[in-house]
């Protein structure tokens, strides 16, 4: 779930708008577009979720890192039109990157590009585009979310009296929260459940509440899920599609969120962000993690994706519970 977010008013780029989005700070907040090498994750993830976090978000000093300086010029440009801080990513792979989105442009250098960018806002908003990445799909790694059915929800429930507080950061067009629902109203249909969900884009939130998926989207979806949970349609041009159902849709709360700037409520029993921090700097990543630390009541789970995991975990307090699942203790 994993992020360039824009501007909030813009619909940043995915974590995960989405290099790979920052997760608001989804999924970013992390990137999550596409599964395609030359995206970038969000800093919404989500399961995909992830935007690039905002210039005051994080730790690191500048958009710049370690760039050349056509870079860093190219970072403090797209930083004071979009609020886009290129600088919490790697910087030598985010510079390649760069460099290849303003070649397959006709831009011969970083510096044209960027003067093409602010003149022409279809080509920003196309950049921007790139920058994301939404990579999600529903039960996405279903032996994770095997567990999930199995093991993590079965003991919040025990412990929060079957009613929890579930967040999905960086949450993409919303396969993930959706995922997680089912299995809260399949574990505890009668629970009082909070559900929430955030990402840096408005334009992919909106994607989101709609809860319409493809049939790609719906392939580790089980046919009595299917059934129970979505409809499905087709409609010309788009070929069958999938909505979720209008009582799982309401009992999402959405929010559009930097997750690196922006103020988070507590006592969550689990947060996902999966596949949102892929691509950001050690430092960033240990100052969200240590946000969802704070985020969670003792005794909560971080749910992570498959490539990601926490730096010196157990010296930061977390327990592992499990492949990709981090506990704060109790």
């Amino acid at each position: 779930m994993t992020l360039s977010p824009r501007t909030p008013g813009r619909g940043v780029p995915s974590t995960r708008r989405t290099p790979a989005r920052p997760a608001s700070a989804s999924r970013p907040a992390v990137p999550a577009r596409s599964a395609s090498a030359s995206a970038t994750p969000r800093a919404s993830a989500s399961a995909g979720t992830t935007a690039a976090p905002r210039a005051s978000a994080a730790p690191a000093a500048s958009g710049s890192g370690n760039g050349s300086p056509e870079y860093v010029r190219f970072c403090d440009g797209v930083r004071a039109a979009t609020g886009i801080d290129l600088g919490q990513y790697r910087p030598g792979q985010m510079e390649r990157r760069l460099r290849s989105f303003a070649q397959r442009q006709g831009q011969k250098d970083l510096d044209a590009y960027l003067a093409w960018l602010r003149k022409d806002p279809a080509a920003m908003d196309a950049f921007l585009d790139r920058m994301t990445i939404n990579v999600s799909e529903l039960f996405r790694n279903p032996e994770r979310f095997a567990d999930v059915e199995k093991q993590i929800l079965p003991t919040l429930l025990k412990q929060g009296g079957g009613n929890l507080k579930v967040w999905s950061a960086g949450c993409s067009y919303g396969a993930e929260v959706y995922s997680l629902l089912i299995l809260l109203r399949e574990l505890a249909p009668n629970g009082r459940h909070d559900v929430q969900a955030a990402d840096i884009d408005n334009r992919i939130l909106a994607r989101a509440k709609e809860g319409k998926f493809s049939a790609s989207d719906m392939r580790n979806v089980t046919a009595p899920r299917r059934q129970k949970w979505f409809t499905e349609s087709a409609a010309p041009g788009d070929g069958v599609t999938w909505q979720v159902s209008p009582e799982l849709r309401k009992a999402v709360t959405f929010r559009q969120m930097d997750l690196l700037r922006d103020s988070f409520t507590s006592g969550f029993d689990l947060i996902a962000c999966r596949n949102v921090v892929i691509y950001f700097n050690d430092d960033v990543k240990d100052v969200l993690y240590k946000r969802f630390y704070d985020a969670l009541r003792p005794g909560g789970i971080l749910f992570i994706g498959s490539t990601e995991r926490v730096n010196n975990a157990e010296t930061s307090g977390w327990e592992k519970s499990g492949t990709f699942f981090y506990r704060k203790p109790a």
